[in-house]
């Protein structure tokens, strides 16, 4: 016997309402309405997602709901969860869900006030241009109350998504723990690429090839960890030691692009300390290294 189908809303017109209701429509086991502030943008979500339908933000279909996933910026979630419970005098059963994942349930408190059981599903991809297969495989941060928690473990499981359920994640710290290690794996990394692009546009290659070229690199570099962990990636001046190759690069940064130089510094100073842990740099190698990074360091001006 197959499992019964979930009854999903999503509020929301954005890239995580497109990446959910396709991923929940397509599994068969949920029947997904879709719902915003302008129909237009709902029925562009729903058109063609098997098993799902747009409807106006007012609908009663979302208050009849099963679970209900709020899609929408961070900054609206309170006064979408205020509208939303107020359409209803009870939403006992029923759970509630955001996506911000710097937060926690209280944001949607005027949804818990009327019975709601409330938590978080964040996943941890990049939605963008390509589509809703960015949520295959990746991780979702997942908080709440105990019925919340099972609904959003539902969902992600459903969408192709990881659970992630470390309580320390529910916690203020560990929320920001989260989104720091997010934003340095994913924000930081395109910082990091558009330095490198326009440090190989000044030298004369065109914007499409450098950034071809660099986004090949590190999609390489990401894959080795992903399959060997990340001693399986360790290459470079700092996992071989070369500490005159590491003098030229900073010399080359700090003419060209003086915070990427020390951007390169502070990196290399955490991957010298991760080459050291692998067993790949001998003592010697190491402090050379060490050497090299802190002098620049200290040469550095006072902010």
């Amino acid at each position: 016997m197959s499992p019964a189908r979930v009854t999903v809303a999503i509020v929301g017109a954005g890239g995580l309402a497109r990446a959910m209701a396709t991923a929940l429509g397509r599994s068969g086991r949920a029947a997904v309405v879709v719902g915003a502030r302008r129909p237009s943008a709902a029925k562009a979500i729903a058109r063609g997602i098997p098993n799902a339908r747009a409807v106006r933000l007012d609908d009663p279909a979302i208050a009849e709901a099963s679970i209900v996933l709020l899609a929408v910026p961070d900054g609206a979630l309170s006064s979408v969860a205020r509208e939303l419970a107020e359409r209803r005098p009870s939403w006992r059963g029923t759970v509630a869900l955001h996506a911000a994942g710097a937060f926690g349930p209280e944001l949607l408190q005027p949804l818990a006030a009327r019975g709601a059981s409330t938590g978080v599903l964040h996943p941890l991809a990049v939605l963008g241009s390509s589509g809703p297969s960015v949520l295959a495989g990746a991780a979702a941060r997942i908080e709440g109350a105990p019925a919340a928690r099972r609904a959003a473990r539902r969902l992600a499981v459903l969408a192709g998504l990881t659970p992630l359920t470390a309580a320390a994640l529910s916690s203020p710290a560990g929320r920001s723990a989260y989104h720091a290690a997010a934003s340095l794996a994913s924000n930081d990394l395109v910082a990091l690429l558009v330095a490198a692009r326009d440090l190989l546009v000044a030298h004369g290659v065109t914007r499409g090839a450098a950034t071809r070229a660099l986004s090949t690199l590190a999609a390489g570099a990401i894959a080795q960890v992903k399959t060997s962990g990340p001693a399986g990636a360790l290459t470079g001046p700092v996992a071989r030691g070369d500490a005159a190759t590491l003098r030229a690069q900073l010399a080359a940064l700090g003419e060209a692009d003086p915070p990427a130089a020390e951007a390169h510094r502070a990196l290399s100073l955490r991957l010298l300390a991760f080459a050291q842990e692998s067993g790949r740099l001998d003592p010697a190698g190491a402090t050379a290294l060490r050497t090299l990074l802190a002098r620049g360091r200290r040469r550095s001006p006072t902010v």
